[in-house]
């Protein structure tokens, strides 16, 4: 085996060749096939690389230096069509970078109408690409054997459970790799059926990343490739109340906020879907109508009497109103979103109308339907990317316009999501989830899979979308229970589709009232802590991360679709029946439940019974919280002290090190890096200055007998299982308790 470490242009005939040797991942190009290895172990094998679906003949290297390789790829009498019995031998060269452990292949043949890259097939295991469950409602996010298209056809979900219309060209594979093909372009990826495994797309454009390492740095790699994601502000992060169809206009919302505040159930958001517009779909011309005049009044109200923000229902289409500059033909009137005067006037009619009145942010609707992928665009965008690229630019769009008036402080969920939109997308919406226990229990398998694929931040439609109006009172409250611990917190009060009797919680039992107020008030409790995570996700990651991401080389983990690593620090496991028992798989480490303190050793799976009062939660060892109350929406209502804010910090010891990033609103949104390190000795714990006045909070079996800061003892109490110490606003506190 030769390494290769000069700069020089030569060609070399191919054999065996380890590039980047001097590295523990490197590429190993032999006769036609080129690996990635991470020390002995194969990562992947690139059998073949296909251009018009014919693969190389023969390929040898023009040029190596430490970062870098090309090879020079063979191509013999490849046909040229629409002319008649003409064959020619091309040549192309394939550029591999490599940087920080992320693989680069790039090559840009002018005469090439697609590739497929052809993959060795090891017993491999592949996640991410579709929300959908496809096929056959499979719930196990693990897609070995399936062939999944990758394109936004949103129609397709008549043919499974819920409407989820996510894809992506990312996949993950739990040997400690991910694929990413960074194209709009269509695709098609065959994964272990009948024993090959191939990634094609309708681009000869080869522009193909591959991260190594663990869960966190593939991420970071994936992020700093397409671009962090975008921050979510606070307001955004607690509970959200919407209805379907607000038939008795801004009257109606103004009694849904006053009667929330009657029942004392905390909430930050408000939204209203359609129709509330004038012009075509009670939407084109984007204003209010007469059952919602004077939004100038009541959103201020909103705001101003109850503490809180209010957002809108949106499309990017005009459907019957065709007097609208810019749009694509077809029945829908979609905007030309790459034509600068359709643009124009999305955001004239937007800013006039909503945002000058107080609107911060959008459920953004529709990119995924009867979408007119044949019609020309403004920018020419070829017709095989249209679709992919339609559903981007309609996050980079809205985001874009809210952006003129609000910065950062605004906020964007969508049902039909793309790779690369993360940088201008708060968020995805399991799209529109059937009412039952089979649309809850789907939906979060359809979670699981936005996860893989990259995306941070997730919400179910809490209560479900379609189906009936009236819901069993245990399925009400396990959606709640469960929409605590998504990314995005957003209730549906009103019937099936709006229509049928109201799911609003006055229209139900005392049991379900009290449920809902207990489900809100965890989730502000949360507050600080789902914030952190949600504005960290660059450095670690989605929030709702499937086991077989955490934990890829436990082959327990790769089916598992009905529990989830919430944030860094929780494992949550939601009921998804009536039984209210469930099993719950434990991965290495210590476990801790929330609720009770108990203690479990990891790699097993225990059965859990559950109340109505909470479903499963577990917490890691070595592990930071925050919790605490640091917003007060329109808790300001009924509670004199909702504006005394505090943030506690919660450490569980375990072994060796922790850390924690506070994202601290009140300091420009600064990270502060909470640290701990436990060994046989003794604790530390390093806290920063933070804004917030709180506790440090450590979960002890007992009491210790001596807690330090530097070299004097401080004051603490012990109480239930916890060391408690108070922390003053402003000051760092760094504390030993020793053993």
């Amino acid at each position: 085996m030769m390494r290769v470490k000069s700069f020089f242009s030569i060609i070399t005939l191919l054999s065996t060749i380890n590039v980047f040797a001097q590295d523990q991942t490197s590429v190993i190009l032999k006769d036609k096939s080129i690996s990635i290895v991470n020390g002995s172990r194969t990562l992947l094998r690139v059998d073949s690389v296909s251009l018009n679906f014919i693969a190389q003949s023969s390929q040898s290297v023009l040029h190596n230096s430490p970062d870098s390789i090309i090879i020079q790829l063979r191509y013999k009498k490849m046909p040229e069509f629409y002319r008649i019995n003409i064959d020619r031998d091309y040549t192309e060269n394939l550029t591999i970078t490599r940087r920080n452990g992320v693989f680069h292949f790039f090559m840009n043949p002018k005469w090439a109408r697609s590739f497929t890259l052809h993959l060795a097939e090891e017993n491999d295991h592949y996640f991410g690409l579709m929300e959908g469950l496809y096929p056959d409602n499979k719930k196990s996010p693990d897609l070995r054997g399936q062939t999944i298209d990758v394109e936004v056809i949103g129609e397709a979900a008549r043919l499974f459970e819920n409407y989820a219309s996510v894809w992506s060209s990312f996949f993950f594979n739990p040997k400690g790799y991910a694929s990413f093909v960074n194209t709009f372009a269509r695709g098609r990826y065959q994964l272990a059926v009948n024993g090959k495994t191939t990634i094609f797309h309708d681009t000869g454009k080869l522009d193909w990343y591959v991260f190594t390492g663990d869960h966190q740095k593939i991420y970071q790699s994936y992020y700093q490739v397409i671009g962090k994601p975008k921050f979510v502000p606070l307001w955004a992060c607690g509970p959200i109340v919407w209805r379907d169809e607000n038939n008795n206009g801004a009257p109606e919302i103004l009694d849904d906020a006053r009667k929330f505040s009657d029942l004392k159930i905390p909430l930050t958001t408000l939204m209203v879907d359609r129709p509330y517009s004038n012009g075509g779909h009670q939407w084109s011309k984007m204003d209010f109508n007469s059952k919602f005049a004077n939004p100038e009044v009541w959103i201020k109200e909103l705001k101003n009497k109850y503490g809180l923000e209010f957002i809108t229902w949106i499309a990017s289409a005009t459907f019957t109103d065709k007097e609208f500059p810019g749009l694509l033909e077809g029945s829908f009137g979609y905007m030309d979103l790459s034509d600068a005067a359709s643009v124009a006037e999305f955001g004239k009619r937007l800013k006039q109308h909503q945002y000058s009145n107080g609107v911060k942010g959008h459920k953004m609707d529709r990119a995924d339907e009867q979408f007119p992928h044949g019609e020309p665009w403004k920018d020419k965008t070829p017709e095989f990317e249209r679709r992919n690229k339609y559903v981007y630019l309609y996050t980079k769009v809205t985001d874009s316009l809210l952006r003129t008036s609000w910065g950062d402080d605004q906020f964007t969920f969508t049902r039909a999501g793309i790779h690369g939109s993360q940088p201008y997308l708060s968020g995805i919406w399991g799209g529109d989830v059937r009412t039952s226990w089979d649309g809850m229990a789907a939906n979060l398998a359809n979670a699981m899979r936005v996860s893989y694929m990259g995306f941070p931040n997730w919400g179910t439609d809490a209560t479900g979308y379609s189906g009936t109006g009236v819901i069993p009172d245990d399925l009400y409250i396990r959606w709640l229970q469960w929409s605590v611990f998504n990314g995005i917190n957003e209730i549906k009060i009103d019937g099936g589709l709006g229509r049928g009797p109201d799911r609003a919680p006055w229209k139900y039992s005392i049991a379900v009232q009290n449920a809902f107020r207990k489900a809100c008030e965890q989730r502000m409790e949360w507050l600080p802590h789902i914030f952190s995570q949600l504005n960290s996700s660059a450095k670690y990651g989605p929030l709702m991360k499937p086991l077989g991401m955490v934990y890829p080389e436990d082959e327990n983990t790769h089916a598992v679709w009905d529990e989830y690593i919430f944030g860094n620090t929780l494992l949550v496991a939601p009921i998804l029946s009536p039984e209210g028992r469930r099993r719950v798989y434990l991965p290495e480490g210590e476990w801790i439940d929330y609720y009770s303190g108990k203690l479990y050793q990891g790699k097993q799976t225990i059965t859990v019974e559950s109340t109505l009062e909470n479903i499963p939660v577990f917490i890691k060892t070595n592990s930071f919280q925050v919790r605490g109350n640091i917003y007060t929406g329109n808790q300001k209502i009924w509670n004199a002290g909702a504006g005394d804010y505090y943030a506690d910090i919660y450490f569980y010891p375990g072994v060796g090190t922790a850390q924690f990033d506070f994202i601290d609103s009140r300091l420009e949104n600064k990270a502060i890096v909470l640290q701990a390190v436990t060994d046989a000795r003794k604790i530390s714990v390093s806290v920063p200055p933070v804004s917030y006045p709180g506790n440090l909070k450590i979960f002890m079996k007992n009491k210790p007998s001596v807690i330090k800061a530097g070299n004097r003892l401080i004051k603490y109490e012990y109480k239930d299982g916890f060391v408690s110490i108070k922390r003053v606003s402003g000051k760092p506190l760094a504390i030993e308790i020793i053993f």
